[in-house]
């Protein structure tokens, strides 16, 4: 074992556990097949997991993916993490020291293998990490909904491509008060369908912040639907609605000219957002959940639970989501299939 009064330089470690991840995997006991440099397997994580190929990790880039409910959103993607989610899920609340101290049992790495060399130049560094890994995240993911001060303009999401009028539209902009607890995340507004503000979503700016999406206190996913009260009235219009997962794909519809999209707040369709959709008078319904395997199933559920209600349009899509396409690419893909629906 590692004592106490050193500090391990966890690339080190990491670099070990890929020598051979074999040990891990057959010390959970994961039934598992690769591919190339990728290994795929059931979720051993969430509840139900039945998908051979639903959770992906990747030996050369050394992270995971559950593809199916998105464990890795609120562990991370680092292996530490997928070992702590394993042994959360069968044994109760774990932290990163646990997954770290199965690691170093299972390998036997000693003090002399993994100690950083120069300290002082690595010591800010580990630290952070291992206050990321330590980190307790909360069941919920909430926050109260008090008044954010924000910076009028989101430069992280500008970086992602989406344009200063479309972020100025939808309300999204950047905290970067360091008193607040929003501090280094986006916030994005939730509205009721009367276009009352009922809450925020506040997505982190840095990738090693987690989690990565908070909710305000009181805001219930399940129970809305993303720019309902904006995309109505264009829907009525056209009797249509285009429905995606998450906000952004919104935002990008809404650039290449779609205002009558709605967004889930994640891939599952709530009986009470199939409530809504129903009073809504919209007759037509055009699906673009994700393009991935956790989207698919989406597809699957929302055509077994809506077909006989609605005319279900399922356009093909060339990338994982609307928001990662440029709206030209779109306009020509996409929208030209449904012409006179937008």
């Amino acid at each position: 074992m590692v004592k106490e009064n050193k500090k391990l330089d966890l690339n080190k470690v990491r670099d070990i556990i890929f020598r051979n991840i074999d040990i891990i995997i057959d010390y959970f006991d994961i039934e598992h097949n690769r591919d190339g440099d990728n290994i795929f397997m059931c979720c051993p994580i969430h509840e139900g997991s039945d998908n051979p190929n639903g959770l992906s990790i990747s030996t050369a880039r050394k992270q995971w993916r559950c593809w199916t409910r998105g464990c890795h959103e609120h562990y991370g993607t680092d292996v530490f993490a997928f070992i702590r989610g394993v042994i959360e899920k069968r044994e109760g609340k774990a932290s990163f020291s646990d997954a770290l101290s199965l690691v170093c049992k299972l390998y036997n790495i000693n003090s002399d293998q993994c100690v950083l060399q120069e300290e002082k130049h690595h010591e800010s560094e580990l630290r952070a990490m291992v206050n990321i890994f330590n980190r307790e995240i909360e069941e919920d993911e909430y926050c109260s909904f008090d008044r954010i001060k924000t910076s009028g303009v989101s430069k992280y999401f500008e970086a992602r491509r989406f344009s200063p009028t479309t972020l100025k539209y939808f309300g999204i902009e950047d905290c970067n008060d360091k008193r607040s607890k929003m501090y280094q995340r986006s916030i994005i507004p939730v509205h009721s369908s009367d276009g009352t503000q009922i809450g925020f979503i506040a997505r982190s700016t840095k990738d090693y912040i987690l989690p990565k999406y908070i909710y305000s206190e009181g805001f219930k996913k399940s129970q809305h639907l993303y720019n309902h009260h904006r995309a109505i009235k264009s829907g009525l219009d056209r009797s249509c609605l285009f429905i995606v997962e998450g906000q952004g794909d919104v935002w990008r519809l809404y650039e290449a000219g779609v205002e009558n999209c709605i967004g889930l707040f994640g891939r599952d369709i709530s009986r009470h957002q199939q409530s809504k959709l129903l009073k809504s008078g919209i007759t037509t319904l055009v699906i673009l959940t994700d393009n991935d395997q956790s989207g698919r199933e989406s597809k699957v559920n929302i055509k077994r639970n809506l077909s006989r209600m609605f005319d279900l349009r399922f356009p093909k899509m060339t990338k994982k989501d609307i928001g990662e396409m440029p709206k030209e690419q779109i306009e020509v893909d996409i929208l030209q299939q449904l012409k006179g629906l937008y």
